[in-house]
């Protein structure tokens, strides 16, 4: 009965695993079992499942019972739950989310930003010094009042954040 209880363990650790990655994630896992244990589950998009195997190989989930075409003994329950345990590692590695990657390009990304914004705002200051030696002052007004009253405000916020962001990734990259 101890091995029947930490496969159910496990079982659990695998429900909870997959559905952290999605409920898609979560209900193919669960098919993968019925597969391997010869069982037609009807999948729908609850909030929670729980699956427990019982002693005889039949499946209870969500207060349903399902039982595959012939009762098992512990030997055989353990021996398909191994190749359903190999085949869901299987999947859930390749849907691991991997966040230190998201993470890298999205403050990859933030210095991608500040450095667009930093050529653009270079850019703007040659063209408002090129309009004011040229004495095109009408350019020039509409260029600070175009840059100040537009665009700084609209930016300013998302700007400081990504700056900080990219601050304190770049000190952490060089450490």
């Amino acid at each position: 009965m101890s091995k029947l209880d930490d496969i159910n363990n496990e079982l659990k650790d695998y429900i909870n695993e997959s559905a952290f990655i999605s409920n898609k994630c979560r209900n193919k896992v669960i098919s993968m079992l019925g597969e391997e244990f010869d069982i037609k589950f009807s999948l729908d998009n609850y909030k929670t499942i729980d699956v427990t195997i019982k002693n005889n190989g039949h499946i209870i989930m969500r207060g349903d019972e399902y039982s595959p075409n012939k009762d098992m003994n512990i030997e055989e329950i353990e021996e398909r739950y191994n190749k359903f345990k190999v085949r869901a590692d299987n999947f859930l590695k390749k849907k691991n989310i991997s966040f230190e990657n998201k993470k890298v390009g999205s403050n990859i990304l933030n210095i991608l930003v500040l450095l667009i914004v930093f050529i653009i705002t270079i850019l703007l200051v040659i063209y408002g010094i090129k309009s004011l030696l040229r004495g095109d002052l009408q350019s020039l007004i509409w260029l600070i009042f175009v840059v100040f009253i537009w665009i700084i405000p609209s930016i300013s916020n998302n700007l400081r954040s990504r700056i900080q962001t990219a601050y304190i990734f770049l000190k952490n990259l060089f450490k």
